[in-house]
């Protein structure tokens, strides 16, 4: 063979008769995957889904596990709020904090929630619909004219289709979303309603798309929903079924066979305590209901599990369930539902929804003559952590990653959520009230060592 057919051989020349059969077992046919029928990813014409989110909505409101995974991450991701650290000088840090602490009060349209309560709603709305929408409204005769109002997913008219809109995004000649067709009114509330062109420099849409170009949210418990419709009736089911058994008590057996329910007060209640007494002849057989059978609680945990997966929560968090976990495999999965935690806050919360709510209060702010000229684009979100199962070992890392010149004592502090100045601040008012009433604290490393020992005299010049 010359060197020619070598190289067609090694390269396989498309000229050359191939295999009918996939390169890919998974693109393959057989009896193994005859019924495995994937519909086509052309998502435009199927998204929004309104059956998935009808049916997500239905589990939140009655299924105790739907409810848990969404609640459980919304609260762990925003708990007490993601919270802006503008980093500027002090006195301009400080009157913008103060500004902003003032300003999250107001910041919902319909006044039910702060601006840190909002970011939960928002995100527990996406969790479940797929999607959220937040309107940047200015509101003449506030202080800073900017108010947030929180929408669903039914207020984007998905009817507005032509040549720049789809499902009710419109779009410039480049591909870039420029408005939104949004309706003022719930269209349950207003079926015939038309709706209004917004500029998406006043929205939020805020979602996770399912693939790239993908423009609308489907919701977080698609996945699971199925698995988490049949487990509610298995176990439905089973719970009928064992109320049903329970109703049969016993069975009084007669010679001739005659029924004596039908005689008056024959067969009398059983009560704690009572005596029955029977006709010559008649006995009194219980009954035995069936119980659950010793599979029933391992086939519960292995279901929940799996819809633990399918929603990125903890098994644990989900059921409520610890009596498996150990300290190795409980740390083991909160570490991992700290990651999943932390990309949402960042990557979701943070850059679709705290940073242009930011970029419009310091521009109102600054039109209103509330904030100085400047530019306030620097600053940093600081989402709550969530806690491991032995505190005191994460404080001792934390201490050892300062000294070792790792982290920065202030990067520690705004890890949990504070701004270093704004303790050190508190720590040294602190220390002055109780150096004013001659008050001595086992907290005070000034006075006290790690062990409770009195710290040795220092100078007042050396303390200076």
């Amino acid at each position: 063979m010359n060197i020619r057919g070598v190289f067609n051989r090694l390269l396989r020349r498309t000229d050359e008769v191939r295999p009918s059969w996939p390169l890919w077992d998974a693109a393959g046919g057989g009896t193994r995957l005859a019924n495995w029928a994937a519909p086509s990813t052309t998502f435009a014409s199927t998204i929004p889904a309104p059956m998935v989110r009808e049916r997500a909505r239905d589990a939140y409101r009655n299924n105790p596990w739907a409810r848990r995974a969404v609640d459980a991450l919304a609260v762990s991701a925003v708990g007490a709020g993601i919270k802006p650290q503008a980093r500027a000088d002090g006195d301009l840090k400080r009157r913008l904090q103060q500004e902003w602490l003032l300003w999250t009060d107001a910041a919902d349209f319909a006044g039910r929630y702060d601006f840190y309560g909002l970011q939960q709603a928002a995100l527990r709305t996406m969790l479940v619909d797929g999607e959220a929408i937040i309107l940047l409204l200015v509101e003449p005769g506030q202080r800073i004219p900017l108010q947030l109002q929180l929408l669903t997913g039914e207020y984007l008219d998905s009817s507005r289709v032509d040549g720049q809109t789809l499902n009710g995004v419109e779009y410039d000649a480049a591909g870039r979303r420029v408005a939104y067709w949004l309706f003022r009114k719930h269209p349950a509330d207003a079926p015939n309603m038309q709706s209004v062109r917004v500029p998406a420099e006043q929205v939020i849409h805020l979602y996770a798309p399912i693939q790239p170009g993908v423009e609308r949210g489907v919701s977080w418990l698609a996945p699971a929903l199925v698995p988490l419709r049949e487990l509610q009736e298995f176990i439905e089911a089973s719970l009928v079924r064992q109320k049903i058994a329970s109703l049969f008590c016993g069975y009084v057996q007669t010679a001739d066979g005659s029924n004596p329910l039908n005689q008056t007060n024959a067969v009398p209640t059983l009560e704690p305590g009572s005596m029955v007494r029977l006709q010559p002849g008649e006995a009194v057989e219980f009954s035995e209901p069936p119980d659950v059978g010793q599979t029933y609680e391992p086939f519960v945990r292995q279901q929940l599990r799996a819809i633990a997966s399918a929603l990125n929560v903890p098994y644990e968090i989900l059921s409520g369930d610890v009596s498996q976990v150990t300290f190795a495999s409980g740390r083991h999965a909160l570490l991992e539902y700290r990651r999943q935690l932390e990309s949402i806050q960042h990557h979701i919360v943070v850059f679709q929804l705290c940073r242009p709510v930011w970029e419009a209060w310091t521009r109102l702010a600054v039109a209103a003559g509330v904030l100085p000229e400047g530019d306030y684009g620097d600053v940093r979100w600081i989402a709550p952590q969530l806690s491991m199962l032995d505190q005191r070992m994460e404080v001792q890392s934390v201490i050892q990653q300062i000294r070792a010149g790792l982290i920065s004592r202030s990067e520690a502090v705004s890890m949990s959520g504070w701004d270093a100045e704004q303790i050190d601040a508190e720590i040294a008012q602190d220390n002055a009230r109780a150096d004013r009433l001659g008050n001595v604290y086992d907290s005070d490393p000034r006075r006290t060592t790690l062990q409770g020992q009195e710290q040795p005299a220092v100078a007042p010049e050396a303390q200076q």
